[in-house]
């Protein structure tokens, strides 16, 4: 099974000084392979280094963002007619609805949903409406 990381994963694993002891647990158990990035998770974290006015701390996650370009090469999802396909399906569905959500979050679950790939997040009800297979690593896993 392939997991497709959200942002929040990410950050948790990445630039927390503490993160949450089942989010390690979780991603200790999946092999490397099988962990995936968006091309959007990758900007996203990036305005977030812009965005730290602290020098330490946006070097510290300057660090950890090249690092991710490093350890995720090869298996950072661009998107493509086929994404942009279920990002459109997904549009139409919530706005027949009369709902929406923000696109970047549309096009992350639109990812997911046209690799048929499960969605890592913490965000599960947000991202419920895009239809995407998802995992919440926060959650403790039952034995």
């Amino acid at each position: 099974m392939i997991y497709f990381l959200n942002t929040n994963v990410v950050a948790e694993l990445t630039t927390r000084p503490k993160p949450n002891p089942n989010v390690i647990a979780w991603f200790r158990t999946i092999p490397t392979p099988n962990l995936y990035l968006s091309v959007l998770t990758v900007a996203e974290i990036e305005a977030g280094v812009a965005a730290v006015a602290d020098p330490l701390r946006k070097a510290r996650y300057g660090q950890a963002l090249a690092q991710i370009r490093i350890d995720y090469q090869g298996r950072i999802a661009l998107i493509g007619e086929r994404e942009a396909g279920a990002y459109l399906a997904i549009h139409k569905t919530l706005k027949s609805a009369g709902t929406s959500i923000d696109p970047p979050d549309a096009l992350i679950g639109a990812t997911a949903v046209a690799n048929n790939w499960t969605l890592a997040t913490r965000n599960t009800k947000h991202l419920a409406r895009t239809g995407a297979r998802m995992e919440n690593p926060w959650e403790e896993r039952s034995a």
